[in-house]
């Protein structure tokens, strides 16, 4: 029983002497206000900067050693290296939208030198990038000396940047001498039409390429947004 009650004793004071040693010799570690940020970009908006705020929980210097990111589109960057026992700092990530639109998934790794030995973390970025329009059956495809039909592209503006479709731009020619004939019928004012596109022949190949235009338009962002009509 004696033996029995020694060894309980023995284990707890163990026990005590591990916490206090790790309480003593830094066992905390880098602290992270949030690693996961959600962003909705804005129209014309060119880059995204999300902060990401952490503190130094542990008992000595932590140095960030090295940042690593999922795409050269997201840059990360700090003050310093070094953070004190207690200090805070910020990472900026800065994402550059560039054309991309839709939902963008960026991670940020970040590899750390603390008292407790080599660490690493994890840092996410979403960014929901609005895409100003969408363009159902963006290519109309036609095979030579098949019937001359009327195709269609639906178009939908998005409903933040309501804009009223006027006309069509041919890239390096003019409607006049296109070999298609063009048509936008409004179904939902400044928000949803649709293209016509009829060739004026099938006998020979042709491939053109048109965009939109609206005086609604003022970032000449439509350019961005081309529509395909081949003959093949």
């Amino acid at each position: 029983m004696q033996s029995n009650r020694l060894s309980r004793t023995a284990l707890a004071t163990a026990t005590i002497l591990s916490f206090v040693c790790g309480s003593i010799w830094g066992q905390g570690t880098l602290s992270w206000e949030d690693t996961l940020i959600d962003v909705d970009a804005d129209f014309g908006q060119k880059e995204v900067n999300a902060y990401y705020a952490f503190t130094n929980n542990s008992d000595g210097p932590i140095t960030i050693a090295e940042t690593k990111t999922s795409c050269g589109c997201t840059v990360p960057s700090l003050e310093k290296d070094t953070y004190a026992p207690g200090e805070s700092g910020k990472l900026l990530a800065t994402f550059d939208i560039g054309n991309r639109i839709g939902k963008q998934h960026k991670e940020i790794t970040v590899l750390t030198q603390e008292p407790s030995g080599s660490k690493s973390y994890t840092l996410t970025l979403n960014v929901d990038i609005p895409q100003l329009i969408q363009l159902k059956r963006r290519a109309l495809l036609w095979r030579v000396d098949e019937a001359a039909d009327t195709k269609d592209c639906e178009i939908v503006i998005h409903a933040k940047r309501p804009m009223d479709i006027n006309q069509v731009v041919i890239k390096n020619s003019d409607l006049e001498s296109s070999q298609f004939t063009f048509e936008i019928e409004t179904l939902e004012p400044k928000h949803k039409f649709l293209l016509k596109i009829t060739p004026k022949s099938t006998d020979t190949k042709v491939r053109e390429t048109c965009f939109l235009s609206s005086p609604d338009d003022t970032e000449g962002a439509l350019k961005n947004f081309p529509i395909y009509a081949w003959i093949r």
